[in-house]
């Protein structure tokens, strides 16, 4: 999974302090309050619970999804801060849930999607494709865009992928996140969205634009930052106030757009982060988790404190920071970006690996196959060129 075993993750997480003492292993929950919220952590009920600990955290009666990760946890309402003690992430939950309400959904059930043709892509929907730049989207083009994301949203489809995302945060079987799968997953992800929105998505390039008044997050396109307070997007398309934009999948009963420029990092990672991360000799090493050293790790913001794709969460803040990030539009723009830099590295390092494990290359990614019916593998999706290409970037 990680490299390391579900005993061994656990026991280091129970060795962290909880005020006093470890999270115990027997006895009865410790309750307390915080910020006004009633909070009981139990002990886990087995030393091979799994990872995600949802049965351990309670927020107001309602489990906090919480995971162990080597040096510290993570919850489902800041999946990209890392913390070193229980109770500061705890804490940080009821921080960022503002008074709102904890919530427990359920998955939503299937819906039928187009997947692409991998036999036959020549002539399949995303044949040809290119992806731009953000700030080279004529008028035109974001306008279509934004009409696809608001159509996608009418159908269900929408929030069908925001709902695989936030169950992709529970199964780690998916590897998703925080191992060597993170770049073909989302690579599948954005394909199997891509189709479905009939057109094209651009990037955002956070290491050059990071000016929370520019492209991309402009009136006519994701709209700008969250008002003070509430942190609600009050412009552009997806403001809750427009009514073609409620939130539906989320960890909490706010059912509008959030973001938080600059509240929790000052900015995106730099020119130079990214260099670091292109000049790297591997792709990944074991134990192919959030510890790891090469280029996977990097790109995907660990360790330490959080850069490249997870800083661009952080720096957006809001619905970005919890595992339903796709609520806001600004998660597939991150993506393609994230995408585009490994494209990027594979063209610099012709000789190298491009995915590890060996032994994943041809296992057909989940959830795919299994609610979609499409057998994609990581070997089919490390050639991008034979799916879409990428524009450079526009004198700015």
């Amino acid at each position: 999974m990680f490299g390391t075993s579900r005993r061994q993750v656990l026991a280091m997480a129970l060795a962290m302090p909880f005020l006093s003492d470890p999270v115990p292993r027997g006895g009865k929950c410790r309750e307390l309050t915080i910020k006004g919220r009633n909070v009981k952590i139990c002990p886990p009920p087995t030393d091979e619970h799994a990872l995600v600990l949802d049965e351990t955290v309670f927020i107001d009666g309602v489990p906090l999804r919480a995971m162990v990760m080597p040096g510290g946890f993570t919850s489902a309402l800041n999946q990209h801060v890392v913390h070193p003690t229980l109770l500061s992430m705890v804490t940080e939950a009821v921080r960022l849930l503002r008074g709102a309400r904890l919530v427990n959904p359920r998955p939503l059930a299937p819906v039928k999607l187009a997947h692409p043709d991998v036999a036959g892509r020549a002539g399949g929907r995303n044949a040809g494709r290119l992806r731009k730049h953000a700030a080279a989207l004529t008028a035109a083009e974001r306008t279509t865009l934004v009409n696809a994301f608001l159509e996608l949203k009418r159908s269900g489809a929408y929030d069908f992928f925001v709902d695989m995302h936030r169950r992709a945060f529970d199964n780690h079987g998916w590897n998703a996140h925080m191992h060597a799968g993170f770049l073909a997953w989302h690579r599948a992800y954005l394909l199997l969205f891509e189709n479905q929105l009939g057109t094209a998505l651009p990037y955002w390039d956070w290491s050059t634009q990071q000016r929370p008044d520019a492209t991309p997050f402009t009136g006519d396109f994701l709209g700008g930052n969250g008002r003070p307070g509430d942190t609600q997007v009050m412009d552009g398309p997806f403001a809750y106030r427009t009514g073609q934009w409620p939130i539906t999948v989320s960890e909490d009963n706010r059912n509008f757009l959030r973001r938080e420029f600059g509240a929790q990092a000052d900015r995106p990672s730099g020119p130079s982060v990214v260099e670091r991360a292109l000049a790297m000799d591997a792709y990944d090493r074991p134990p192919y988790d959030s510890s790891a050293e090469g280029f996977r790790n990097l790109v995907e913001g660990w360790p330490g404190s959080p850069q490249m794709h997870n800083r661009a969460h952080v720096w957006v803040g809001g619905n970005m920071l919890g595992a339903s990030s796709p609520n806001d539009p600004a998660f597939f723009l991150n993506h393609c970006f994230v995408d585009k830099l490994w494209a990027d590295w594979q063209a610099r390092h012709p000789s190298l690996a491009h995915f590890l494990p060996a032994e994943l290359l041809d296992v057909p990614l989940e959830p795919f196959r299994s609610e979609s019916g499409w057998t994609v593998t990581p070997r089919e999706l490390l050639d991008h060129g034979t799916w879409y290409t990428y524009g450079g970037a526009p004198a700015l």
